[in-house]
């Protein structure tokens, strides 16, 4: 009976010591990695990238394994405001945002240490490019439809970074220093001069209404007289007012002429 318990537990604990041998193999041998459907996952082995894993859930078997993830959602970045020359030296501080995602996982991962300040830096490159080919007018004209030119411009730095740009859009265009001011005046003597020029015209529109209206009562006299007598009935009292109207007499002459 002692002889079978012995072997009873000596059994058990053999079969103990290879369950912890054959986990401690599994997870040291196999590597399970779960990919959502918005990472890209960069499989490496002992340092040297394998492949890119799709989503979805993967084992792979042997060591040395380990996996470098991102996120492939669109993402936004401010562009702080930083002053920029135009074609004709004009200081104008700008500020925006550019709206990115990674498209290509491994050039993203070894291109750069710092890839989202290289793709900044690209983008004021381009602003720089963008604003300086222009005069101040132009740009702030052209204010909401630079977004293409600029992108155009930082795409292909983008590419090679493994980023795919969206928008680069401007948000502020703020005039510095005295250029503020003057910018200021001008435009104060423009919306004075539109509202002078508003006013003329409606003087003259009223000035024609009165030509036209005269010409009619000119060629049509009894026009004159029908206005006049309505005149008089509006009037306070009506036409019995003598000693403001005249006779009664005086007026049945008038009409009848």
């Amino acid at each position: 009976m002692t002889h079978y318990i012995i072997i009873t537990l000596v059994t058990l604990v053999t079969l103990f010591v290879l369950g912890i041998f054959g986990f401690t193999l599994w997870t040291h041998f196999v590597t399970t990695v779960v990919v959502r459907q918005h990472e890209a996952v960069l499989l490496f082995r002992h340092g040297k990238l394998i492949k890119q894993l799709d989503a979805g859930r993967h084992r792979v078997f042997g060591s040395g394994y380990d996996v470098e993830r991102f996120d492939t959602r669109w993402t936004d970045m401010a562009l702080q405001g930083q002053e920029f020359l135009t074609a004709d030296k004009a200081s104008v501080k700008v500020s925006g945002f550019v709206r990115y995602r990674i498209a290509d996982a491994a050039a993203y991962q070894a291109s750069s240490d710092q890839p989202v300040s290289s793709l900044y830096l690209s983008v004021q490159l381009a602003l720089r490019e963008v604003i300086g080919g222009q005069d101040l007018e132009a740009v702030l004209d052209r204010k909401t439809i630079l977004s293409k030119a600029l992108v155009e411009l930082a795409q292909p730095a983008a590419e090679k970074l493994g980023i795919e740009l969206d928008t680069v859009a401007v948000k502020d265009l703020v005039l510095t220093g005295e250029l503020k001011r003057v910018f200021t005046d001008a435009l104060t003597v423009k919306q004075q001069s539109l509202i002078t020029l508003e006013k003329a015209r409606a003087e003259a529109a009223a000035m024609r209404t009165l030509a036209n209206g005269a010409r009619v009562l000119e060629t049509h006299p009894a026009l004159l007289q029908l206005k006049f007598l309505q005149a008089l009935e509006t009037a306070d009292g009506g036409i019995a007012q003598p000693l403001a109207l005249g006779a009664a007499g005086q007026w049945l002459d008038f009409i009848k002429k």
